[in-house]
């Protein structure tokens, strides 16, 4: 044999031999915040996963081996394409229809914050043996090599414990966030107790939250609009969690639509419903109470069926801290949306629903005429029309989330409650929970604030010109065409300049004690004294969150 072939033949072989080295080395480990994962075999460039059983309600009893959530960190798999394999039942619900793997895409990241999806041309979902869902095989796999060493694989986007620490902080501070009445300095209304999980993992005591966002100069003035939101009520239910993150962001964002709302609405947060059960990794359940659902003991005992005989810690801090909150300030409860996530449901679909089939997230709506003609949400429905509607029967005597926000006794006594469900299997990015969050908070300002005929003028288009709509000219002017009305385009041309400044200040309200430059001695100032009349009106809204 010739030695340049020689060679070549021995670069292959240790290729090969490398190839299988490194398959061999692959490791998993799940024991990090949301972690989850019961054991693992390789075999070749196979990963068979042993999928860890929890309590997922409909049926799916903690010890009857149904899995569902799933997230862990692949280590030794750069330059590999492994295959994934699960077996057993999966923890679906109980409605009819195809099985609730067969659309769905698990999804991979190399720093646990980037996603990215599986793509299901790859995935298989086999019965080995019988119709015994305990003999399902389910596999999936990347189309190309992993370009790095450590890949994290998991179920569905993962929102995990430390991600709430981060953006409740990073949201307080903010001049349009803080604690709110129940909370202490940094926004905590207690903790969840520590524990060992089914894994033996020690489980450590987690901080809850609940923080306020509105402009805090406003307060007093005349009561406002209220609000409540809630999250992560469910441990795996992790696109809500993406919304609510969305819905804050916007709420205390430099939109001006967003400063209008928070002159005349509160809202208040509360996304650590379930932290313990969250950083466990469990499905739907707590540390506290592994084999139950936290979401039908939404009241104050003692009955024996309630959130404190026996105690279940996490629930009875929120919810003490809800109803304390909601009587610190005046005027009743609009509105609460509780933010939760699906497995496919075959039978909620519709024309508009984006996802397979009809399939789209959705909203439990008290069936009755004030909920379902609700202003808020109609607006909600008209900004994303994908979103589908299912009537419920669910009232002020349920043990549910809604039961408690609407129930006039021992609750919240809300106008409005609404269950707000992303539906899993429909592959979305994160920008769009992001948007769908936006548009939650789109529509109260609709709702609530936004008037019919604006004066052109009225950039935030609250009913009056004044300062708040410098600050949305300042913040628009040079907006890329075509700016809106709300960026400050006074007089519809697609452009936010001068001549939209003029409009406003000829609409200027009356009797203001701020001169206001006339435009050409604006333009020859600049942009820089507009900005300084704009940071004024800012500071004089922000006064007391100094």
């Amino acid at each position: 044999m010739p030695r340049s072939l020689r060679t070549a033949l021995a670069v292959i072989l240790l290729v090969l031999a490398g190839q299988r080295r490194a398959a061999a080395a692959i490791t998993l480990d799940a024991n990090f915040d949301s972690g989850s994962l019961k054991s693992y075999t390789v075999a070749g460039d196979t990963v068979r996963l042993v999928g860890r059983d929890s309590y997922a309600g409909s049926g799916n009893n903690l010890g009857e081996g149904h899995w569902r959530w799933l997230y862990f960190k692949a280590s030794g798999v750069q330059g590999l394409t492994p295959t994934f394999s699960i077996e057993g039942p999966f923890a679906s619900d109980a409605t009819p229809g195809p099985h609730e793997l067969s659309q769905h895409e698990m999804v991979y990241s190399y720093d646990g914050a980037n996603w990215s999806f599986f793509p299901g041309a790859n995935n298989t979902l086999l019965n080995t043996g019988d119709s015994n869902p305990a003999n399902d095989l389910f596999t999936f796999r990347a189309s190309a090599p992993f370009t790095q060493n450590d890949v994290y694989v998991a179920y569905a986007l993962p929102y995990p414990y430390s991600r709430t620490v981060a953006h409740t902080q990073a949201v307080l501070d903010s001049p349009w966030a803080a604690p709110t009445a129940s909370a202490s300095a940094g926004g905590v209304i207690g903790q969840s107790p520590a524990g060992v999980d089914d894994l033996g993992r020690s489980i450590p005591a987690l901080d809850l939250f609940a923080y306020r966002i509105t402009n805090p100069a406003t307060d007093g003035a005349a009561p406002k609009r209220k609000a409540m939101i809630v999250a992560g009520q469910h441990a795996a239910e992790t696109l809500g969690l993406y919304t609510f993150e969305g819905l804050v962001d916007w709420l205390a964002s430099d939109d001006p639509r967003a400063a209008a709302l928070r002159d005349k609405a509160e809202v208040f947060c509360y996304p650590t419903l379930n932290a313990s059960g969250r950083f466990a990794g469990l499905t739907r359940a707590m540390l506290q109470w592994p084999n139950t659902d936290s979401n039908g003991y939404w009241h104050p005992g003692p009955s024996g069926n309630d959130y404190n005989s026996p105690q279940r810690t996490e629930q009875q801090l929120n919810a003490e801290a809800m109803r304390a909150d909601n009587a610190s300030t005046p005027a009743g409860l609009d509105l609460f949306v509780d933010f939760h996530s699906s497995v496919p449901d075959w039978e909620i679909t519709g024309p508009n629903g984006w996802g397979p089939d009809g399939r789209d997230d959705w909203g439990y709506i008290t069936n009755n005429a004030a909920s379902l003609n609700n202003p808020w949400w109609l607006a909600f429905r008209a900004l994303q029309p994908n979103i589908l509607q299912v009537n419920s029967g669910t009232g002020p005597t349920s043990r549910t989330s809604t039961g408690f926000a609407l129930n006039t006794s021992y609750g919240l006594g809300a106008a409005m409650s609404v269950t707000f469900e992303n539906q899993f299997a429909i592959s979305r990015p994160v920008a769009y929970y992001h948007e769908l969050g936006k548009n939650a908070g789109l529509a109260m300002y609709q709702a609530w604030i936004r008037t019919s005929n604006p004066q052109p003028g009225d950039f935030d288009e609250d009913g009056d010109v004044d300062g708040g709509d410098l600050a949305a000219w300042t913040l628009g002017h040079g907006q890329p065409r075509p700016a809106a009305h709300y960026h400050g385009d006074a007089n519809g041309d697609g452009d936010v300049n001068g001549a939209d400044y003029l409009i406003w200040q000829r609409q200027y309200a009356v009797g203001t004690s701020t001169a206001v430059p006339e435009p050409r001695a604006a333009a020859l100032a600049g942009l820089p004294l507009l900005a300084l009349l704009a940071s004024r009106y800012a500071r004089r809204r922000s006064l007391c969150a100094a």
